[in-house]
């Protein structure tokens, strides 16, 4: 059986003279694929290496975003063009080149793509340094996240090219239906160009805490569409780019301090010199918080609540990170507590007289 395969396959390949020289030519093709199937990755970072030995000597970073952006991309073109070499091992007279050099074509464009994402989605170290600012990173992250689509859409307009579909034609298509696609991309171009205007602008950047519509997070990403936050519940958020540059926002870590207002609610029973003591020990306990901008200290008694007398404290927090100023207010507001423990201060609570009426006396 094996044998008519052989005298087939000579009689198809019309270099080959017989089935000895058909079988000979299946063993060393088969060979030479198998054999970069195996080592295609050794190869590939062998050659990476090289190349950036002679091309990326100054830097180290550059090396590195080199292997790991281009050993993969690498090593699948390299089995493309094993399977190249070996088919034209087995019939050299070319029966099978066209198939084949489309294939390998196609892997170069491929190839050639992914290298381009994979050097995109590298930490940028190799462009970027510790002391970039953090505007810089944020530009250049938002331009990566440009070229990525960019050379997705290329690469595909290149193999449709292979299959005989040229580029003008795609083109006029979409002219003859222009205004509908123009329609149907009205918020994406809308997104992209608000991108830019977040990236230029700079209300915010990636790993700023923000608050919008009442959550708060930090910016994970900024892409052509979309926004990305880390809400503090640990929920990925994900906004227009049309609605963050259009809606009102904070930016926390623009800020060098954080103000409080804190409000005390005080039975009326409380005398003058109740209050005078407890607006003392109020201002004393925050006056002396190392966190606490000593000038900024307000105490007052504002104004005679519903059910209690209304002492309002207004300062600032020198810590701007949310996280930090939450455990800051919080070792403030204990200090606070444990005063009114151990003092005869009463704190107000809400309250409602009900007065009952006996219908019968009443009447009577």
């Amino acid at each position: 059986m094996f044998n008519t395969f052989l005298e087939k396959m000579s009689g198809a390949i019309e270099s080959v003279e017989n089935p000895h020289e058909m079988l000979i030519r299946l063993i060393i093709g088969l060979a030479l694929i198998l054999i970069v199937l195996i080592f295609r990755k050794k190869i590939a970072q062998c050659f990476v290496f090289v190349f950036g030995k002679l091309f990326i000597r100054k830097s180290e970073m550059g090396r590195k975003a080199l292997k790991d952006s281009l050993v993969t991309p690498l090593s699948f073109f390299l089995l493309v063009v094993s399977i190249w070499g070996g088919t034209e091992i087995i019939a050299p007279s070319g029966e099978v080149r066209s198939p084949i050099l489309l294939i390998v074509k196609i892997g170069l464009i491929v190839s050639s793509g992914w290298f381009g994402i994979r050097l995109i989605n590298s930490d940028y170290s190799f462009v970027l340094s510790d002391s970039s600012s953090q505007s810089k990173k944020t530009a250049v992250k938002f331009i990566s996240n440009i070229f990525k689509g960019a050379i997705i859409i290329f690469s595909a307009l290149l193999v449709l090219e292979q299959f005989g579909v040229s580029a003008t034609k795609i083109f006029a298509a979409l002219g003859l239906g222009g205004v509908a696609i123009a329609f149907a991309c009205k918020d994406a171009v809308e997104n992209m160009l608000s991108g830019f205007i977040i990236i230029f602008d700079r209300p915010f950047e990636v790993d700023d805490t923000i608050e919008i519509e009442g959550v708060t997070g930090t910016v994970e990403d900024i892409k052509i569409r979309t926004t990305r936050i880390r809400a503090v519940d640990g929920s990925e958020r994900i906004y227009p780019n049309t609605k963050m540059a259009n809606t009102p926002l904070a930016n926390w870590t623009k800020i060098s301090k954080r103000a409080v207002n804190s409000e005390f609610g005080l039975t009326y029973n409380m005398s003058r010199e109740q209050l005078e003591k407890f607006s003392a020990e109020l201002e004393k306990i925050l006056r002396a918080h190392s966190e606490v901008i000593d000038e900024s200290v307000r105490i007052s008694f504002d104004e005679y609540g519903e059910s209690a007398l209304i002492v309002k404290a207004f300062y600032y927090i020198r810590e701007a990170d949310i996280i930090k100023y939450k455990r800051v207010l919080t070792d403030i507001n204990l200090s606070v507590k444990e005063f009114i423990d151990s003092s005869d201060i009463e704190m107000a609570f809400s309250t409602q007289t009900v007065h009952l009426i006996n219908e019968k006396t009443a009447t009577d």
